[in-house]
């Protein structure tokens, strides 16, 4: 009797035991990669560690103006309307583990009439930087053109180009004259 009842709690153990076990938190390894796709260049960055411990970059403020014309010309019947946008992006540190994005815009209507029009667009930044020497700045725009200021029916026609341009964010102080041209 005392051998079966020894045997009996050695059963029960052992099927307890599984029991126990599956209790555990369910730890699956993580295959994950950290990091982020580069919009500009479409290159995967991997994610750096961040050290707590260094001192973070010193900023320096970068100021300047993007100006770009943009000479449109009007081919779809019925528009009278012409708007520009344009854009500018800046990334900051891309590098470092810690990237940063800056960005601008402008909207005017376009001057003229008939089939040619201009659009002169400023857009002044101010940005401080910790990369400067190796952040990049691109610049796009859109287009759009309308049977008037309230309409939401055709005709309706639009067109962008993104990058217009794309560089190194320039010296401080700097005026960047670009110029487009643009069919709608």
């Amino acid at each position: 009797m005392r051998i079966s009842r020894v045997l009996l709690i050695c059963i029960c153990c052992l099927l307890a035991a599984p029991a126990v076990w599956g209790q555990a938190a369910n730890r699956q390894a993580n295959h994950e990669i950290l990091g982020f796709l580069d919009p500009q260049t479409g290159t995967f960055r991997l994610l750096t560690p961040v050290d707590d411990s260094a001192e973070p970059s010193a900023l320096t403020t970068f100021t300047g103006t993007i100006t770009l014309t943009i000479t449109v010309t009007v081919k779809t019947n019925g528009l009278t309307n012409v708007v520009c946008t344009a854009n500018v992006a800046a990334e900051d540190a891309i590098t470092t583990g810690s990237p940063r994005s800056f960005a601008e815009s402008d909207t005017v209507t376009a001057t003229g009439t008939g089939a040619t029009r201009t659009c002169k667009l400023s857009i002044p930044y101010s940005w401080n930087l910790s990369t400067q020497v190796s952040d990049t700045m691109s610049t796009d725009y859109t287009v759009t053109g309308a049977a008037s200021t309230t309409s939401t029916t055709p005709p309706l026609r639009s067109t962008s180009l993104s990058p217009v341009d794309s560089r190194k964010v320039p010296a401080n102080g700097a005026i960047t004259a670009l110029t487009a041209n643009a069919t709608i």
